[in-house]
């Protein structure tokens, strides 16, 4: 007789045997253990031959579902088709289809760049595969075309952070041309998206405030190296960052073991630069100086600017700007990362050769292939531009 709810619910294995098998009619039965569990079976015969089927356990399969999928098995075998194959070709579809998913690829792809960018590039690119383009993650590759990223950039264009769209369009080709290498798709609809076509211009970069004339700059000088009130590594930071060009993000993490005075350089890896290479600073008498004083106050941490609450840590972004507010400079008038155009601006003006300032400013110069082999490319000319430069920001601040 065929089982009922009730039955099933409530049948166990009889003391003194390890199963028993209870039949519902037209080879399904359950298989009940003496540990408790109860597992659907079908017995069927294919090719001449008997074998046996898990259908699950109960009662994740009820008595009904499990009716169900034995039915299917059914009509399985009524077609020739041995139902056990064919319930491991659907789960090999499925894994198939799941190695398929754009969000799948795309870590793959972010999983053998990682290693060459710095930690906090790697995090940008992998939240701009997964959050940023979440409408196309969850689709198959070769499910996705030019509409799809198109209203992807749209979107991305209505969060009202239209710059980052250039950026992830760019990741979303590489990501195709990975899937392409490793034909895992035949097309990419990434590739030559007309994005100026599809999106509104961007509004005009606004530079960051920078005071480039040499009687102001003397005013701000004067204000920065006298000015003794406040947290200590911010006060010698922003007398430090006019002197050596650095973003103010290098210079929050600058580390004791960058620093080498014996040959008078800072010396700062790749991880750390926005352009993702080494950078050397040369360093004039008074930086030199100047780091000697702050070594003996902060050389317990291995940050040169370490955190007042943390020194594993480094200082808070904003601070060096929130600095210059305090001693009397707006936003509209200087700003922490503006040192870099008032030197780059008065150096041009005092004839200093353009590709030796775009050099230590870190900036691309060059070909490829000159910029990977030659780290130190006019390290003489540089050392000789940084000791003038600190020479003439004395002379403004009126030191001696």
């Amino acid at each position: 007789m065929p089982l009922t709810a009730q039955e099933v619910k409530n049948i166990s294995c009889p003391d003194g045997q390890s199963q028993v098998k209870k039949s519902d009619g037209n080879n399904l039965f359950l298989l009940i253990k003496n540990n408790g569990s109860k597992l659907w079976r079908l017995r069927f015969r294919h090719a001449g031959k008997y074998q046996e089927m898990a259908l699950g356990k109960y009662p994740s399969i009820s008595l009904a579902e499990a009716r169900r999928l034995a039915e299917e098995a059914r009509a399985s075998l009524i077609h020739g088709i041995n139902p056990m194959d064919e319930r491991r070709e659907r789960k090999r579809a499925k894994t198939t289809s799941k190695d398929k998913l754009f969000s799948t690829i795309a870590m793959k792809w972010w999983e053998q760049q990682r290693d060459s960018w710095s930690e906090d590039h790697a995090s940008r690119i992998k939240r701009w595969l997964l959050v940023d383009s979440e409408s196309i993650s969850g689709l198959h590759i070769e499910e996705i075309d030019a509409g799809h990223i198109t209203e992807l950039m749209l979107a991305i264009e209505a969060a009202g952070t239209s710059k980052k769209a250039p950026n992830i369009l760019a990741v979303i080709n590489r990501v195709f041309g990975y899937a392409l290498a490793h034909r895992l798709t035949r097309n990419n609809p990434a590739q030559g998206l007309p994005l100026r076509d599809i999106l509104k211009p961007l509004p005009p970069v606004k530079h960051r405030a920078a005071i480039v004339k040499p009687n102001e700059l003397a005013e701000l000088m004067k204000d920065i190296d006298t000015n003794q009130s406040g947290n200590y590594c911010v006060i010698e930071a922003l007398k430090l960052i006019p002197r050596i060009f650095l973003r103010p993000t290098e210079i929050r993490h600058l580390k004791w073991e960058y620093i080498d005075f014996d040959d008078c350089l800072i010396r700062i890896p790749a991880a750390e630069m926005k352009r993702s290479r080494e950078h050397l600073v040369p360093m004039s008498k008074q930086v030199v100086s100047h780091l000697k004083e702050i070594k003996a106050v902060t050389g317990y941490s291995k940050l040169v600017f370490p955190n007042q609450r943390d020194s594993s840590k480094p200082m808070s972004k904003n601070i060096l700007t929130n600095r210059l507010r305090e001693l009397g400079y707006p936003a509209d008038v200087m700003s922490a990362h503006g040192f870099r155009s008032t030197a780059s601006t008065i150096l041009h003006e005092k004839g200093w050769n353009h590709e030796v300032i775009e050099v230590q400013l870190a900036h691309l110069t060059g070909t490829a292939t000159s910029r990977a082999y030659n780290r130190s490319i006019y390290l003489a000319e540089r050392t000789k531009l940084m000791q003038e430069w600190a020479n003439y920001l004395d002379e403004l601040s009126g030191i001696d």
